[in-house]
């Protein structure tokens, strides 16, 4: 079922948005790509986000509520981005300070004027969001590190690598080390995630990409060939102006941010169907009680589940670690 609502708060102004909501998006695009129509569709245009044929219209983080299969999500339409965003220019290290907390970024890029689409946009917002530590589309890399008192940079792997044990102790020699016991547990390891693992402030985030002005479009690329180019297949055509596949939009966004729904059955009564609690894909029964109170992370004493991620109808888990799944129905039960 499609729910669609909207918020002319969301959070707050400026750059310093309040994250609220289930999730955050945020939408980062060079000026003039549609960014602000594309916020006021699909929160039924109650916003503040201004609409102008010219560039920078858009001077301040404009937050707007989306409300989409029971969740809801904070959407922030970013000023245009510009090149030299990541060393401060035109406000981009707002801009990408603020896109740093969001769970998905959606970069905007467009068709022109004579049926191309721009590409070349897309590929320099990621080196800028790349060179301001936002890693799209990758999970940090599972290396250990241990600090040693003697014995110089020791390397243990699994798989293939890469590097091998000179290069490995040269990089981190230049990052500080000087005794250390490194493992990869992972095969292939770049140079740069060793890197990004030692400085510890990356940030990985999911990436979507979105090409508007879709009427102006003339069938130069097939879907293929827009998926080679992108890198991947999570992207989408739409029209602001027409108002073309904007329910579809929304529909990807909820997939991309990975949330489930899980309803709750208070003991002995009937569970509430209406209004489910949202969590994202891996939670557990403890991530479910932390959101619901305190009370039942410290009282809790078993939980009674029906649904896919239940063996049969009403399976008991004295534990908090299971993994829950979309639809699930869960009653937990408290210590007296």
């Amino acid at each position: 079922m499609l729910k669609i609502a909207s918020s002319k708060k969301g959070g707050g102004g400026g750059f310093g948005v309040k994250k609220s909501g289930d999730a955050q998006v945020a939408f980062i695009g060079f000026p003039s790509v549609g960014k602000s129509s594309l916020l006021n569709l699909l929160t039924g245009g109650n916003t503040n986000s201004k609409v102008a044929s010219y560039d920078f219209t858009t001077l301040q983080a404009i937050p707007g509520m989306m409300v989409i299969e029971d969740a809801r999500i904070q959407l922030i339409d970013l000023p245009g981005i510009i090149l030299g965003a990541a060393a401060g220019k035109g406000r981009g290290k707002e801009i990408i300070g603020a896109a740093r907390n969001a769970d998905l970024i959606l970069i905007l890029i467009a068709f022109q004027y004579d049926g191309s689409i721009d590409f070349d946009h897309l590929f320099q917002i990621r080196k800028e969001l790349f060179d301001a530590g936002i890693r799209l589309n990758q999970k940090p890399p599972r290396i250990q590190i241990k600090t040693q008192t003697r014995g110089g940079i020791g390397f243990t792997y699994n798989g293939e690598q890469i590097m091998d044990k000179d290069e490995v102790k040269s990089l981190m020699n230049e990052l500080g080390y000087s005794n250390a016991a490194v493992y990869f547990f992972e095969p292939n390891v770049t140079p740069d995630q060793l890197i990004d693992y030692v400085l510890g402030n990356r940030k990985y985030i999911s990436e979507f990409v979105v090409i508007n002005k879709s009427d102006l479009e003339q069938h130069t690329y097939t879907d293929k060939e827009i998926s080679e180019i992108i890198g991947h297949r999570n992207w989408i055509k739409i029209s602001a102006l027409n108002e073309d596949h904007i329910d579809d939009l929304r529909h990807q966004i909820f997939l991309q941010l990975h949330l489930i729904r899980v309803y709750l059955k208070p003991p002995g009564e009937e569970a509430d169907m209406e209004e489910p609690i949202i969590l994202k894909e891996g939670d557990t029964i403890q991530k479910l009680c932390e959101k619901l109170h305190k009370t039942f992370l410290k009282n809790y004493r078993y939980a009674l589940i029906w649904g896919p991620s239940a063996k049969h109808p009403g399976q008991k888990f004295n534990t908090m670690e299971h993994v829950l799944e979309d639809g699930d129905v869960v009653s937990i039960y408290l210590k007296r």
